[in-house]
């Protein structure tokens, strides 16, 4: 090799190994500056933690009328209040996530139900047609909505007047709230994560 073509080489290497040097930086700054999990803007709205629930709210069920005070009797509960099974798509998606989650709530002594204004038979389609296993319950008059203090007042008129604000309320089997999140855009829910980090927090 002449002298010329061993110049040429060694600065092809060095060349190469300053790219690759340029490259783990890089990589390295990326990693460090990641942006962080995204967090969902809530707001201050309905009981308060640590405010007892509304034991004899009603709700219907294909098994017929059942209380919170009589779903509270098999243990603490995750509620998961939202808008629609049939028309609001954030809400469908939400639901069909939670069914990764309703074992590993389970396991922490937690039994998961959602709350919707929707009939009861609308409720079990869902749940049926979706593969879930866990229970909802039904608020056709938004009655048990009001009570928590989550109805949205934005709608006033259309499908949409009674649907709560997307919340999550963590109750004890005596109906003490111990754990909130009330989203302020509904197209921003809670992770699975970040709901098994509030229950983990109480």
């Amino acid at each position: 090799m002449t002298r010329n073509a061993l110049i040429f080489v060694t600065a092809l290497v060095l060349a190469s190994c300053s790219d690759n040097e340029n490259r783990a930086d890089t990589s390295e700054a990326e990693q460090t500056t990641a942006p962080e999990a995204d967090t969902v803007p809530t707001i201050d709205v309905g009981l308060a933690i640590g405010e007892t629930v509304p034991l004899q709210a009603k709700f219907a069920t294909t098994d017929g009328e059942t209380t919170l005070a009589n779903v509270l009797k098999d243990g603490p509960a995750v509620l998961i209040f939202t808008r629609s099974v049939k028309w609001c798509p954030f809400c469908q998606s939400q639901l069909k996530g939670l069914g990764e989650i309703a074992s590993n709530l389970e396991q922490r002594g937690y039994n998961l139900y959602g709350i919707s204004y929707d009939s009861a038979e609308s409720q079990d389609r869902f749940l049926k047609n979706q593969m879930l296993d866990y229970k909802m319950l039904s608020d056709e008059s938004s009655a048990a909505i009001d009570a928590f203090g989550l109805r949205d007042p934005q709608y006033t008129e259309g499908e949409a007047v009674g649907v709560p604000y997307a919340s999550i309320i963590i109750v004890d089997k005596n109906g003490t709230i111990t754990g909130k999140s009330v989203s302020g855009d509904y197209t921003k829910r809670p992770s699975n994560d970040q709901i098994l980090a509030m229950v983990d927090a109480i």
